[in-house]
């Protein structure tokens, strides 16, 4: 996709009379909408239209802008009626009655509705001939009917719309765009392939804040971008409530608030490796790879958890802790490789975009790979080192409190003599 646009935008620069701009792929929001969007406000029309242009100008020499587009270049003809409104009223008319009588004949309105051969039905449209309205001099000509009575004909009277208006040529602008009842000018541009939609959403804000605009007018950044960084401020707090629930879970599993910090360990072992894979591929840290990150959250500990396990099993059937450390290492080693392996493969159709829009959810199959492979390289390695610190940790804190030391996964010798007493048995 970027190739193509790349090769599209020398051509289309040289077609005379054309605005061209190239949407991109499908955004992460819906549509095809631009990335960068500027609302420029202000209350008078033609001031604001000046401003705009000067915002235009100055957006075209941010670096990664991609032909921003103002909703208000290229005006469209118009014809301008002016009610005379004195006069108006002498004839018995008003102007909504004058407007009331020209939208049908332009635009038309519809008589009844008429059904084909094939039972579809269409609707019947009224309007004045074109021919009858091509100038102005045709539209001033158009009969005007007021409240006033004709005396011969005794039926209203019908005057020319020159005698109340003057109708005369102009242009107007293609739309008409308000907000909070205000009038407002669109700015829209997409972004170069290879150019972070940050980096440009920075630079554009700074290129904002530079002007000097009068008192009244205003520019608003809008967009994609601003969807964004609400978006991220969205999964930033899930990844924190992410890990808080996993450690909770892992309390609970293990019985210690200390040995979840080992396995805890492997979180941001993957975050280097989420680092390395977005730098080798020219990735950025968007949604779509936070969205990885918290997929690796649930992935890289069921590694941690596999070693400590195993761990806390062969040290409660007597082993040591060296013993069960390398016991583990060697028994869990494969399982380990394959769900891991398993997890790589299957995202290997989504790293290589394979697939219209892809592009843009590869980043997280970039952060979720790159992320295994780090955390399980160094998950065999660091957890178990970390595992050995903490119950060093764990025994001097428990010697300090006149304790004995607790030994993982064995069952203390009081545990039988209550359940006995509960049962009724003598110790």
């Amino acid at each position: 996709m970027a190739e193509i646009q790349n090769a599209l935008r020398p051509q289309l620069r040289n077609v005379s009379g054309a605005r061209a701009s190239i949407d991109g792929t499908r955004s992460i929001f819906g549509g095809f909408r631009q990335p960068i969007d500027v609302k420029v406000q202000g209350p008078d029309p033609a001031r604001l239209k000046l401003i705009a242009a000067q915002v235009h100008e100055v957006l075209r020499d941010v670096p990664g802008m991609a032909e921003p587009t103002s909703s208000d270049l290229g005006d469209i003809p118009q014809l301008d009626v002016r009610v005379d409104r004195q006069q108006a009223w002498a004839a018995g008319l008003g102007v909504g009655s004058i407007a009331g009588t020209l939208q049908p004949l332009f635009s038309g309105t519809r008589a009844t509705l008429w059904q084909d051969q094939q039972g579809y039905t269409h609707d019947v449209r009224v309007v004045y001939p074109e021919s009858l309205r091509v100038s102005a001099e045709d539209v001033a000509n158009i009969p005007v009917t007021g409240t006033a009575i004709d005396a011969r004909t005794g039926l209203p009277a019908a005057i020319p719309l020159s005698q109340v208006a003057e109708v005369r040529a102009g242009v107007g602008p293609q739309q008409i765009e308000r907000r909070q009842l205000e009038r407002q000018i669109s700015i829209s541009s997409g972004v170069l392939p290879g150019a972070a939609v940050g980096d440009v959403a920075d630079a554009t804000l700074a290129a904002l804040d530079s002007l000097v605009l009068p008192a009244g007018y205003r520019t608003v950044f809008t967009g994609d971008v601003q969807n964004l960084n609400e978006t991220k401020g969205y999964v930033l707090e899930a990844i924190i409530l992410a890990i808080v629930f996993i450690y909770l879970i892992l309390a609970s599993l293990f019985g210690s608030f200390v040995q979840p910090l080992a396995i805890m360990l492997s979180l941001p072992l993957s975050l280097l490796g989420v680092s390395l894979a977005l730098w080798v591929t020219g990735g950025t840290l968007n949604v779509m790879s936070m969205i990885g990150i918290i997929m690796l959250m649930g992935l890289v500990t069921k590694n941690g958890i596999l070693l400590i396990d195993f761990v806390n099993h062969a040290r409660g059937e007597g082993k040591d802790r060296i013993s069960a450390i390398l016991a583990a290492g060697r028994i869990r080693l494969r399982p380990i490789i394959m769900t891991t392996v398993a997890m790589i493969f299957g995202m290997l159709p989504l790293a290589l975009a394979i697939g219209e829009g892809a592009e843009q959810r590869a980043p997280m199959a970039h952060a979720v790979i790159g992320g295994l492979i780090t955390s399980t390289l160094l998950t065999l390695f660091v957890v178990p080192a970390v595992y050995t610190l903490l119950d060093d940790l764990a025994v001097w804190s428990s010697r300090r409190r006149g304790a004995p030391a607790p030994v993982p996964g064995r069952t203390t010798p009081e545990a039988p003599v209550l359940a006995d007493r509960r049962a009724g048995n003598p110790a």
